[in-house]
């Protein structure tokens, strides 16, 4: 267990939880339909965590892309969505919160998960991140890149992130199969050697298999930063993924249940993770199990 205080206990999933308690399933409205049409199961889902005893929570804005709203037909409620999401995350707080809970702003990759090529350019990367964050700013505390594939896209969220006065995570995601590479092809530890002196916080893996963080832990030890991971609960993400097929094309794994997920955090932590939580199929009762573990030691 650390020996610099305990450990930050981050939420698991939104999306696979809306999913799996009725929500849709498909690229450009997972995670962001109910922001529409189930406002009151986000709120729930936050409640949920937030009992579970996560210190921070993460706003539902992981599809509330301009692209990805853009698919589903709906980039005239960009605006909106956001808003929603900051408003729903601050009432489960006022409702259920300790007075440190914290909310993390969810700023995905802003055209599909786990892909290297974008029609977006840098500057206009770097301009559509900015945009989520001005509206995302009034109700949140840290501003989370999450799930990014390349350097191209981290470079771009951190010059937006820059100068907020926002406490900035970066969390990266890795290839499936144990190794240290991102799912772009790059290797973890030049990534965060290209970041130069425009460095987050912390600096996170996630939506990636347990064995892919434990390979990265020492990468992430020697950046010298804060780090931490959250994992998912998939099969690993297959290597023709196309993300308009939506997650429905993957599947949950039987053998991830909270006391296994658990070891796994426990390894992290005593390898000097500082943050830890879950990701996609990781739900209330994982994190109920990591606040046990984190407040006990065992």
């Amino acid at each position: 267990m650390s020996t610099k205080g305990k450990p930050i206990l981050l939420d698991g999933g939104m999306g696979q939880e809306i999913v799996n308690r009725g929500g849709k399933g498909a690229y450009g409205e997972w995670a962001v339909a109910a922001l529409y049409e189930k406002p009151e199961l986000v709120y729930e889902i936050h409640r949920d965590y937030i009992q579970a005893g996560a210190d921070v929570i993460t706003t539902d804005t992981y599809g509330s892309t301009r692209p990805r709203l853009r698919h589903a037909g709906i980039e005239d409620r960009f605006e909106e969505l956001a808003r929603i999401a900051g408003e729903l995350a601050n009432r489960a707080r006022a409702d259920f919160g300790a007075g440190d809970t914290r909310i993390a702003a969810s700023l995905p990759p802003l055209e599909a998960s786990y892909v290297n090529e974008f029609a977006l350019s840098f500057d206009e990367t770097a301009a559509q991140f900015g945009e989520l964050m001005d509206l995302l700013h009034p109700y949140v505390d840290i501003f989370l890149g999450e799930t990014l594939s390349t350097s191209f896209e981290a470079r771009a969220f951190l010059q937006a992130a820059g100068g907020r006065e926002k406490t900035v995570w970066l969390a990266l995601t890795l290839d499936d199969h144990g190794a240290t590479d991102l799912r772009g092809g790059e290797s973890l530890a030049a990534v965060i050697e290209g970041l130069g002196d425009n460095r987050p916080d912390a600096l996170l893996i996630n939506c990636c298999t347990p064995d892919s963080i434990n390979s990265a832990l020492p990468i992430l030890r020697a950046s010298g930063l804060a780090y931490g991971a959250y994992a998912n609960g998939f099969v690993e993400i297959p290597d023709d993924w196309e993300e308009e097929g939506g997650v429905v094309q993957l599947s949950s794994r039987a053998d991830l249940p909270p006391e296994v997920y658990a070891g796994h955090a426990a390894n992290w932590i005593e390898a000097g993770a500082s943050i830890v939580g879950g990701c996609c199929e990781i739900g209330p009762a994982h994190i109920k199990r990591l606040r046990s573990l984190i407040d006990s030691g065992a």
